[in-house]
C-alpha cells in the first residue's frame, strides 16, 4: 500500500508500507546536488552532507552516533548529482526516534566551526582517495566530457580547492537557500502506522507551517563532445564513451534500459561476449544508463592493457554499428525485459531499496512510484522501440575519456566513427 501527502509547507511524504517487515527505512531527499552547484560553489552540496552529522543545535556529533547505537539503528547519507538523501533503518518501534533526528539535522545543523576545521580534512582526504581510484577519475571525467562547462559535468565531491576556503557563513547561508520544504521529500518504507507517520512529520518537520518559497527548475544540459584525458602512472587504461540518452521521465526510459541491458548490462550482452568472452581484451567492460529531469547519459566503460586500447575501440565500433544496422534480436529483447522486471522484483524486497526509489521519483518526476506500471512498461518494449533508441542514441557524436599511462594511441578512443 502506497501513501502520499503533500502539506501546506510545501513538504511531500511518499511512503510504502509493507506489512510482514520489522523495520523501516526512512530517508530525508533535498533537491541538491552538483547540478545546482557553480564552479566557486562545486562541493558544498556534499561538504554539508557531512556536516549535519557533526552537531546541531541540541545534539553533538558524539550523541546523533550514540542515539542512534542505543537503538541499533543505521543512520547514513549520500550526495549525488541531483540530489542528497539522509535516511535511518530502524526498528519500526523507533521511528519517532529516527524522525527528530532526521529533523534536527535537517534545521538545525549547527556546524561548530571546529567541527568544520575536522570535517574540511576529512573531505579533502575523500576527494584524494577518489584521484586514486582510476574507475572514479574516469567517470568524473566523461561527465566532463558530456557535459562540458556545465553544471552537470562538475564532480559530486568537488573542487578541493573550493573545500579548503569555504567559511561557515558561506555554508549555511548556501544550505538555507537548498534546504526548505518544497525543496525536499520524506521518503518511507517498511512497516509503519501511517496516521502516526503523519502527526510526526507535521511535528517533526513543521509540515503545517505555509512556506511560500517554490523550488527552482533544475538547469537545462546541453550534449557536447569533448575528448578528455588524465594520464596516471598505473597499469590498465580506463576508456570511456558517453552519448546523450533521455530525461529520467522520457517515453524512451525503458527502451533505453532494455538496449543497455542486451548491449553491456550483463554476461551475456553484446559487448561482454564479444571483449572479453571471444577476445580476452578485458575484466570489466559493461553499458549504464543515467538519467536526469532534463537530460539523461548512455555510457560504455572498460579496463584494459594499454597495448589492447586500439583493439577494443574497434570492437566497439564493430559491436554498436552492428546493433544499429542489426538491431536486437527477439532473444535479446525478451532477456533483457526479464532482466530489467527480475531486478524490479528484487528490489521491492528490500525497504531501503523502496526507500531511495519512492523518494528520487517523486523528487524528480512528481508521481508515486508505481512498480507493477514499471513492470508493464517494460513488457510493452518492443523490438521496434529498442532500435529506434539506438538510432537516435548512436547518431549523436560521442564524448570520450581517457585514464591511464601515457602511449601512442592513448586517443584512439576520441576517433572512433559510428
Amino acid at each position: 500500500m502506497e501513501f502520499y501527502k503533500q502539506y501546506p509547507s510545501g513538504l511531500r511524504l511518499v511512503a510504502k508500507y509493507l506489512d510482514n517487515f520489522y523495520t523501516v527505512a526512512t530517508g530525508v531527499y533535498v533537491n541538491v546536488g552538483s547540478i545546482r552547484e557553480t564552479a566557486e560553489t562545486n562541493g558544498l552540496s556534499h561538504f554539508i552532507e557531512h556536516l549535519v552529522f557533526k552537531g546541531t543545535e541540541h545534539r553533538t556529533s558524539l550523541q546523533i552516533s550514540e542515539e542512534m547505537d542505543d537503538i541499533g539503528a543505521n543512520l547514513n547519507a549520500f550526495t549525488s548529482k541531483d540530489s542528497t538523501c539522509f535516511y535511518t533503518k530502524s526498528i519500526s518501534t523507533d521511528l519517532e526516534k529516527c524522525v527528530d533526528l532526521l529533523s534536527d539535522m535537517y534545521f538545525n545543523a549547527a556546524i561548530p566551526p571546529e567541527e568544520l576545521e575536522k570535517e574540511r580534512g576529512v573531505v579533502l582526504e575523500e576527494i584524494n582517495m577518489s584521484a586514486d581510484t582510476p574507475e572514479d577519475v574516469s567517470a568524473d571525467l566523461i561527465g566532463k566530457a558530456l557535459y562540458f562547462n556545465q553544471p552537470l559535468g562538475q564532480t559530486i565531491l568537488g573542487n578541493p580547492e573550493n573545500i579548503k576556503y569555504y567559511d561557515r557563513d558561506s555554508i549555511l547561508n548556501y544550505k538555507r537557500n537548498h534546504y526548505f520544504p518544497a525543496n525536499t521529500v520524506i521518503s518511507v518504507a517498511g512497516k509503519f502506522d501511517f496516521d502516526q507517520l503523519d502527526k510526526l512529520i507535521v511535528k517533526y518537520f513543521r509540515a503545517d507551517e505555509p512556506c511560500a518559497r517554490e523550488c527552482e527548475p533544475e538547469p537545462a544540459c546541453e550534449y557536447t563532445s569533448e575528448f578528455l584525458h588524465e594520464f596516471k602512472d598505473i597499469n590498465q587504461s580506463h576508456i570511456e564513451l558517453a552519448w546523450g540518452g533521455c530525461p529520467y521521465n522520457s517515453d524512451d526510459f525503458y527502451a533505453l534500459n532494455v538496449m543497455c541491458s542486451a548491449l553491456g548490462g550483463g554476461m551475456s550482452s553484446r559487448l561482454f561476449q564479444t571483449i572479453r568472452e571471444q577476445h580476452g581484451l578485458v575484466y570489466t567492460v559493461y553499458s549504464y544508463p543515467s538519467f536526469y529531469r532534463n537530460c539523461g547519459t548512455f555510457e560504455v566503460y572498460a579496463g584494459l592493457s594499454p597495448d589492447n586500447s586500439e583493439k577494443y575501440c574497434n570492437l566497439v565500433r564493430d559491436e554498436i554499428n552492428r546493433f544499429v544496422d542489426g538491431g536486437i534480436t527477439e532473444r535479446e529483447l525478451a532477456r533483457a525485459k526479464v532482466q530489467s522486471v527480475n531486478s524490479l522484483l528484487m528490489a521491492s524486497e528490500n525497504n531501503m531499496s523502496l526507500m531511495r526509489v519512492f523518494g528520487r521519483v517523486m523528487l524528480k518526476s512528481d508521481e508515486v512510484y508505481d512498480v507493477e506500471a514499471e513492470r508493464k512498461a517494460y513488457e510493452q518494449v518492443t523490438i521496434e522501440d529498442v532500435n529506434a533508441m539506438a538510432r537516435k542514441v548512436f547518431s549523436q557524436p560521442h564524448a570520450s575519456s581517457y585514464v591511464g599511462p601515457k602511449h601512442k594511441g592513448f586517443d584512439a578512443v576520441s576517433k572512433i566513427k559510428f
